[in-house]
């Protein structure tokens, strides 16, 4: 029997986020294998870390203690871990001598800013050296107000200083992050993109792309009609990166009779009181309801401004028959290029503009067969098996 320690943040089982979703998937086809004993230890800072470390990226780090002392009673043969947890579980890791495979989601804790944009509509290569990270953080200021993360003014604004200097900080905790990275028995990633990204920092050798984002299968929902909609997801917090203020000022110009559903965050009114007449907004909703919405979506959106990793909303939109138009910045996109169902446009108004309209236009079918490739290649099953070898690789 292998013992699987898995180290991780607490998941919401209706939570919105793809990591969430694609954790809980891989937990749950990695427990229906017989020669695994999996115990799970998810791990959540309080309000005062929260509000004073969490900022700095350095308040998982409490935790090695906590880890090390499950380490110690659980003994496991080898550990699996992702988000922030991920530092001090590789550091218990490494003291304790045990494997460990790291799940890398996004670029989050390896850029000073969190988000790894330097200008617009452009994601950073890779942590350079304190200089060119220091002058993208000076920018930054600036940069948060022209794609909406802030108002205009808020870069002069004693708030923005005090980022600023946690920045700066941050730029030697991400630094101690890759150091760590670094030290993983093998980091996982969705994409040939976020392979390329991680490798200027961390060893290749240590990177492999794996099936990290699985889909279940399911049994499709009654026929939804399609309507004079685009649909636009994002996360429940702050989603300026993901290209909202950007959607926002694309619905200016969609075809008179549509409209833009954006779901998955109740955005503020001022933001979006000048378009209010082509904008559809919905707070979080249930799996089935965000299924229909897709289904009877003419296009789905996904406009990020930062590395997207994955993205796993591109095969929810796949899976639902709708096609998809995305950023650049997007790691599924190298898995559906020759695909003409997907087509990926520089984030430049006039191109989306021209983009939606030769998409409605000619109107791409997704077919049976399509959906069900997608599902051979993203399904709880390959993830399973990927991982169960992966795990025998390592101890054996």
């Amino acid at each position: 029997m292998i013992k699987i320690l898995v180290v991780t943040v607490p998941y919401e089982k209706t939570s919105a986020g793809g990591a969430a979703k694609s954790f809980l998937n891989i937990f749950n086809g990695l427990k229906e294998n017989k020669e695994f004993q999996l115990k799970i230890l998810a791990l959540n800072t309080n309000k005062l870390i929260k509000k004073f470390l969490n900022p700095l990226g350095v308040g998982y780090f409490v935790f090695i203690p906590k880890i090390l002392k499950i380490i110690n009673k659980f003994k496991p043969n080898i550990i699996i871990t992702q988000s922030r947890i991920t530092f001090p579980a590789i550091a218990s890791a490494n003291i304790k001598k045990i494997p460990i495979i790291s799940i890398v989601r996004d670029t989050s804790d390896v850029c000073p800013k969190h988000v790894d944009i330097i200008g617009y509509g452009k994601a950073c290569p890779g942590l350079k050296n304190k200089k060119t990270c220091n002058n993208c953080i000076n920018y930054w200021r600036s940069l948060r107000v022209l794609i909406g993360n802030k108002v205009q003014g808020w870069q002069y604004s004693l708030s923005s200083d005090i980022s600023t200097i946690i920045y700066k900080f941050r730029y030697f905790v991400c630094q101690i992050n890759l150091f760590l990275i670094n030290k993983a028995t093998v980091n996982l990633v969705a994409s040939e993109l976020m392979r390329k990204i991680l490798s200027n920092n961390v060893d290749s050798k240590k990177i492999k792309v794996a099936n990290i984002t699985p889909i279940k299968n399911y049994s499709p929902l009654e026929s939804s009609e399609k309507k004079n909609q685009l649909l636009f997801v994002i996360p429940k917090f702050n989603a300026s990166h993901k290209g909202l203020d950007f959607v926002l000022k694309l619905s200016r110009f969609v075809p008179k009779d549509y409209k833009i559903v954006v779901v998955g965050s109740k955005i503020p009114t001022a933001k979006f009181e000048k378009v209010d007449n082509k904008i559809i907004n919905y707070d979080q909703i249930s799996k089935r309801e965000l299924n229909k919405l897709y289904q009877s979506s003419q296009l789905t959106l996904v406009p990020t401004f930062c590395t997207e990793a994955f993205g796993r909303i591109i095969i929810e939109s796949f899976v639902n028959k709708t096609p998809v138009i995305s950023s650049p910045n997007c790691g599924a996109n190298s898995f559906f290029i020759k695909t003409d169902f997907l087509k990926v446009v520089p984030l430049k108004l006039s191109l989306w503009i021209e983009a939606i309209n030769y998409m409605i236009k000619w109107s791409h079918k997704i077919t049976d067969n399509d959906i069900k490739e997608i599902f051979s290649q993203f399904s709880i099953e390959r993830s399973k098996d990927e991982f169960s070898n992966l795990i025998k690789q390592i101890l054996f």
